[in-house]
């Protein structure tokens, strides 16, 4: 077995068992996905699969950059870059029935742009709080996900995400997976 795979196994696995001896309670939002971490890739080291499907998804996409990880034992590649009017957009892809899938479109947006129903779902979650940073993230099925990222106890950052779907907004316990 490869040598940084096996590291990558065991590191998923740690993490694994200290999420089961905190009985999951790992987020404000609940469970947490466990993942080992992204790791920088190279294009040139991107399977060439992967970068088809990202340019068959959206061919106006300027290709920059890419992050590989393994979440809940599947592999993903997060492909980032630029829209011709300079907005940045990242594609997360796994494989889906054998092939190379975008199952998600993540753009950071301003809370004017986050819909109402999701706003007034914060608000009701944590009330006079306010994120420093907004993702917005289409799943491509008519379900969006907002991750609202800012300020938490002990000077860290808290996340809390907001499913909208047909117009209903609802405060996530558990993170949102694929």
């Amino acid at each position: 077995m490869n040598h940084c795979l096996v590291h990558r196994l065991a590191a998923v696995l740690a993490a694994g068992i200290v999420l089961a001896a905190c009985g999951g309670e790992h987020s404000p939002a609940g469970h947490s996905v466990v993942s080992s971490g992204k790791e920088a890739t190279g294009l040139e080291a991107v399977p060439a699969e992967v970068l088809q499907a990202a340019r068959a998804a959206r061919p106006e996409l300027r290709i920059e950059d890419a992050e590989q990880e393994v979440r809940g034992g599947q592999e993903y590649y997060d492909i980032a870059g630029k829209m011709p009017d300079g907005s940045e957009l990242e594609l997360d892809m796994t494989t889906v029935d054998g092939a190379w899938t975008v199952v998600e479109i993540q753009r950071d947006i301003a809370l004017v742009q986050v819909a109402e129903g999701a706003r007034q779902a914060l608000s009701t979650v944590k009330p006079d709080w306010g994120p420093t940073r907004i993702i917005e993230s289409d799943q491509g099925d008519g379900v969006i996900i907002y991750e609202f990222l800012g300020p938490g106890p002990d000077s860290g950052e808290i996340k809390i995400e907001v499913k909208l779907e047909d117009n209903q907004a609802e405060a996530l316990r558990d993170e949102w997976v694929h």
